[in-house]
């Protein structure tokens, strides 16, 4: 099977032609051509061979433009130009021989050439371009048997007019690269100006920045402490209208004629009760921010902790026919930590997946392992087969007062701070909790604890 290939264009960036490259190339079409007329105007003072004659012409004709295309298509066009300069102190030391050896004439041409060869190779390349220039000259009297001739005024003349010429060109040029190179000083200073201007706008805005982050810092902190401040005032009234109410039950409890008003009564206590555990939610995570919650470390066994979790979401188990299964290894009996606080991440735990779990199974498995550093700790798992979760619902559910998603929240309700209380809980308890999911076939969270947590009066919230 024949098949076609096509070249791809190149890749690779275009190569970057040194700039004394194109100032040579002016340079040398005048010098080579003056003092090629120079030679040929000496030489005309004898009979000259038709041959050294094309010679002389070619080479001051074609040779400047040979030398710019091979420096400018080299891969270091520098080093190209470095050879074609020493090529052109040979060709002025054979002009120097054939206009007679005048020294007017072969100091011109040699000061001519040598200052382009230290201009741009330095003292090497000078004193391999003054080299070349003698090995031309004595190329040049071989080769005429060093036949030296009177040389005529319009030699001198065109030396003249060469020299005159050269330092014309060399001098604007010169100025020329001087005005670009101060153009581009200006330039670059502007530039930097107006970096320096950006950088500082920048660093203001950097500062603005952080004094709004401080300041709303502070905002929350002051809010988080005055709302832990207020937990006894907001608490109080909540629990008088829960206790009269319950009394009211009573007292309706033998009344028949009053079982509507004991209806409209339970509806109270327990729109009261909601209430009352968001109030306790939005505070609890309140103290945690303001760093006034306070571990109470004690002694207590494994079982009697789960026994207390059991017992208190069975009624939250029941509304929606789930049942609670419970594995704890055997080994586990007594730990060192605050049962208040750690029931209290079981039970928000059991709840959250009892509320998202429908005719289902929810377990709890206790085990003990240690962490990186070989401290023995306490890993709950709490597993339910309910709706779960996809991975960006996941990102967001440690935080304060989200939930999964906005249709969660219209249909089971809740203020969404159970989770992101139960984590900073865990770890003020010196593990944490983390939770995997998948939609629609449950979820699983993993609550972590140290078996021995040091005994202290209290301990501040990060």
């Amino acid at each position: 099977m024949n098949t076609a290939t096509q070249d791809l264009p190149s890749l690779e960036s275009p190569r970057r032609v040194h700039p004394t490259v194109r100032l040579d190339y002016g340079l040398r079409v005048g010098g080579h051509g003056f003092f090629a007329a120079a030679a040929i105007s000496v030489l005309q003072l004898r009979p000259m061979p038709v041959g050294i004659l094309v010679l002389i012409c070619s080479v001051a004709l074609l040779w400047p433009h040979l030398a710019y295309l091979v420096a400018s298509r080299a891969r270091d066009s520098k080093a190209a130009e470095q050879r074609n300069l020493l090529v052109d102190s040979f060709l002025m030391g054979v002009f120097t021989l054939l206009t007679g050896l005048d020294l007017w004439i072969g100091v011109v041409a040699f000061t001519a050439v040598n200052a382009a060869n230290l201009s741009i190779g330095g003292l090497r390349l000078g004193v391999m371009g003054a080299g070349c220039f003698a090995f031309g000259v004595l190329v040049a009297g071989l080769s005429t048997g060093f036949n030296v001739l009177p040389v005529p005024m319009f030699a001198h003349a065109m030396t003249a007019l060469a020299v005159i010429t050269y330092t014309a060109a060399f001098g604007l040029a010169s100025h020329f690269q001087t005005r670009h190179a101060i153009g581009a000083k200006r330039e670059v200073h502007a530039r930097n100006l107006v970096i320096e201007q950006q950088k500082a706008h920048l660093e203001q805005a950097r500062e603005i920045a952080e004094r709004a982050r401080e300041q709303a810092e502070a905002a929350n902190l002051t809010k988080s402490t005055f709302l832990a401040n207020m937990s006894h005032e907001l608490r109080t009234p909540l629990n008088a209208v829960i206790g009269y109410t319950e009394m009211l039950e009573e007292d309706f409890a033998d009344r028949e004629a009053l079982s509507s008003s004991l209806v409209d009564l339970g509806h109270i206590k327990g729109a009261a009760r909601h209430l009352l555990q968001m109030i306790n939610d939005v505070l609890d995570l309140s103290k945690i921010e303001a760093g006034k919650i306070e571990l109470h470390i004690e002694s207590f066994q494994l079982a009697e902790l789960l026994d207390q979790v059991v017992s208190t979401t069975q009624p939250l188990l029941a509304v929606n026919r789930n049942k609670l299964e419970v594995h704890c290894a055997p080994e586990l009996g007594s730990m060192q930590s605050d049962l208040t606080k750690l029931r209290q991440v079981l039970i928000n735990l059991v709840s959250n997946a009892a509320k998202f779990t429908s005719d289902g199974r929810i377990s709890i498995t206790a085990t003990g392992e240690a962490d990186t550093r070989g401290r023995p700790i306490l890993a709950f798992e709490v597993r339910d087969t309910g709706i779960g979760m996809t991975s960006s619902q996941l990102d967001r559910l440690f935080q304060p007062f989200v939930q999964a998603d906005a249709e969660t929240t219209r249909k089971y309700g809740g203020t969404g701070l159970g989770l992101a209380i139960s984590r900073r809980l865990c770890r003020l308890l010196g593990g944490d909790v983390t939770a995997t999911s998948a939609l629609a076939e449950g979820s699983l969270f993993r609550a972590v604890v140290l078996m021995k947590m040091p005994v202290v009066e209290s301990t501040d919230a990060d």
